[in-house]
């Protein structure tokens, strides 16, 4: 059973998709491709002419040129889709900018909440199962990736509550 922390819950509570890791990504990889080029260009340097040599087709300045621009990617991609997981007394709402998706508390079989064994993940837990009738995969929600993520289990399991008190 879960700790005593997972209590006072108020539902519809709204949970958003975090960018904080994505910006960390750009801003880490933008300052090493920095500092590398500059310790690169200073190390090649020849200090009798004063001229100072910056070599763009490095492999290791294109593969962290590469790895800033996949990490802006995802964070402008992210930001655009603002995805939102809203989780009611009737059920669970994904949205984002573009669609919406939602599971009734009826479509909902059972919320199984653990973490994985093969990774260890930051956080209360690593991943929630949602299984869904009809649906031949669990949904699988990564409580890291969204805001407040102690609020977001506290929720899932007053919904998980719910719907056992429903059974019985």
């Amino acid at each position: 059973m879960m700790n005593d922390t997972y209590h006072n819950v108020h539902l519809p509570a709204h949970f958003h998709v975090r960018v904080e890791q994505y910006w960390q990504s750009v801003a880490i990889y933008a300052v090493t491709l920095i500092v590398y080029v500059v310790v690169k260009a200073l190390w090649e340097t020849t200090l009798q002419t004063g001229m100072m040599n910056v070599v763009i087709y490095d492999p290791v300045v294109v593969l962290l040129a590469a790895f800033v621009v996949a990490s802006l990617t995802a964070l402008i991609a992210t930001s655009i889709t603002q995805r939102t997981l809203t989780i009611t007394d009737s059920g669970l709402v994904f949205t984002s900018r573009f669609h919406e998706r939602v599971f009734e508390r009826g479509e909902i079989e059972k919320i199984v909440v653990g973490r994985e064994r093969r990774v260890r993940m930051r956080g209360v837990l690593s991943h929630v199962r949602v299984y869904i009738r009809g649906r031949r995969r669990p949904l699988r929600i990564r409580p890291a990736i969204y805001d407040n993520e102690q609020h977001l289990v506290a929720a899932l399991m007053e919904l998980r509550r719910t719907l056992h008190a429903e059974i019985v």
